[in-house]
């Protein structure tokens, strides 16, 4: 057996080694083109979160840069397509705009990326109504279910004047025949 030991092969009779141990000469950006690869078969991922993975696995930044690029060129990665699809999936989902706001910005995406995507999925959307159908059939009976409803809302990312104007739509609902 030569002295170097390839990922997948057996060392000793149980231990198999680590893809991210093994280092070849000239095999980095082959790596960092294949972990980014699989990464993205996984889950849709922002340039900024690509970026922060390869760099933990010790890419150099001149390696990582190309790899980026290269799945920028051929579409894999797209920030305005996934701030776009987030931005729906939050709406479709009945969470408000501020609790979206957050969610982009932790996967790293630009301002006006992020900002464009809420405009567009948000913008036409009436916040109380989707507030209201956030609440679903809670109670709202009592001062203090009313109270927990509007901290619910406001956890789910409403406003908190619109997580009020749900619960009183909702508490009005209720008690008409």
């Amino acid at each position: 057996m030569s002295g170097h030991v390839r990922a997948g092969h057996l060392r000793g009779p149980d231990a198999v080694v680590d893809d991210r141990a093994v280092s070849e000469p000239g095999d980095g950006s082959r790596r960092a083109a294949t972990f980014v690869v699989n990464s993205l078969a996984a889950k849709a991922q922002s340039v900024a979160e690509i970026e922060a993975k390869l760099a933990s696995r010790g890419v150099a930044a001149d390696e990582a840069a190309a790899v980026i690029g290269e799945a920028l060129r051929l579409g894999y990665l797209d920030d305005t397509e996934l701030a776009g699809q987030l931005a729906r999936g939050f709406v479709a989902r009945g969470y408000g705009r501020r609790r979206a706001v957050m969610a982009l910005r932790r996967r790293g995406l630009a301002a006006a990326t992020t900002e464009a995507a809420l405009e567009s999925a948000y913008g036409s959307t009436d916040e109380v109504a989707l507030a209201r159908c956030a609440l679903g059939m809670r109670s709202v009976e009592d001062d203090a279910s009313r109270r927990r409803a509007v901290a619910f809302l406001c956890r789910r990312g409403f406003s908190a004047g619109a997580a009020w104007d749900a619960v009183r739509r909702a508490g009005a609902s209720t008690e008409e025949p």
